[in-house]
C-alpha cells in the first residue's frame, strides 16, 4: 500500500518531511487565524525556512571543514591556507545548493558567502 504513496510536491519539488511539516504548519497557523490557507505564501514561508536552515548548516560544515584541515597543525604556507579555505568554502557553497529551496534561495547564498568572508 505505501508503495503506491506518491511523494508530495509544490512547484515540482519534492518535500522531504521538515518541508512538509513546515507547510502543514503554515496551513495550520493560517487557518488558526481564521484566513484560507494560502499555497503560494505557504511555499514562501517553507522556502524561507528550508534557506535559513540551508545557509546555518552550510556555514557550519564550513567551519567544520576548515577546523579538520587546520587540526593537521602548521605552520601553514599561504598557498595552503586559501587552498584550505577555498576547499571549505566550495563544500559549504555545495552542500547549500543542494538543499535550499524557492526563489529566495539568492539571498540566503549571499548571506552565507558574506559570513564566511567575515570568520576567516
Amino acid at each position: 500500500m505505501l508503495n503506491r504513496v506518491k511523494p508530495k510536491k509544490i512547484n515540482g519539488k519534492v518535500l522531504n518531511g521538515a518541508m512538509f511539516w513546515n507547510l502543514l504548519k503554515s496551513y495550520v497557523e493560517s487557518i488558526n487565524k481564521g484566513s484560507i490557507p494560502s499555497i503560494e505564501s505557504s511555499w514562501a514561508y517553507m522556502c524561507k525556512n528550508e534557506c535559513l536552515k540551508a545557509r546555518d548548516n552550510s556555514f557550519d560544515l564550513y567551519l567544520q571543514t576548515i577546523n579538520e584541515e587546520l587540526k593537521a597543525g602548521g605552520p601553514f604556507y599561504e598557498q595552503e591556507l586559501k587552498d584550505i579555505y577555498n576547499t571549505s568554502k566550495k563544500v559549504a557553497l555545495d552542500h547549500f545548493q543542494k538543499v535550499a529551496v524557492g526563489e529566495v534561495k539568492d539571498k540566503y547564498l549571499e548571506d552565507l558567502k558574506e559570513k564566511m568572508k567575515q570568520k576567516y
